[in-house]
């Protein structure tokens, strides 16, 4: 099909919807304001075993995975230690979960 039986504009509105497949993977982070914020500066198991250590996270919760009940526990030390609570294991968090 040649560009005038196809106009670009359609073309366009194909790549929007790709693009908006990946904003919405990063809007499904919790606390995640843009993709740098997204990876965690951690592991989820080092994040899970010093979570686990403080009793901020029940052992049966230590998946090895970044779940639900890791990020609330981070949320949790976030907000104990006077940072934002955002869910995310930044180098901030990560820094002093390790020092904890």
């Amino acid at each position: 099909m040649s560009t005038i039986a196809h106009p670009l504009h359609l073309n366009l509105g194909r790549r929007r919807a790709r693009r908006s497949g990946r904003l919405l993977a990063v809007a499904l982070v919790p606390g995640a304001a843009s993709s740098a914020e997204v990876v965690p500066a951690i592991p989820a198991a080092d994040a899970q075993a010093r979570l686990v250590a403080l009793g901020l996270l029940p052992a049966a919760d230590a998946t090895g995975a970044w779940n639900p009940p890791t990020v609330d526990a981070v949320r949790r030390y976030q907000a104990s230690c006077g940072l934002e609570p955002s869910g995310v294991a930044g180098p901030g968090t990560v820094d002093r979960l390790l020092a904890a």
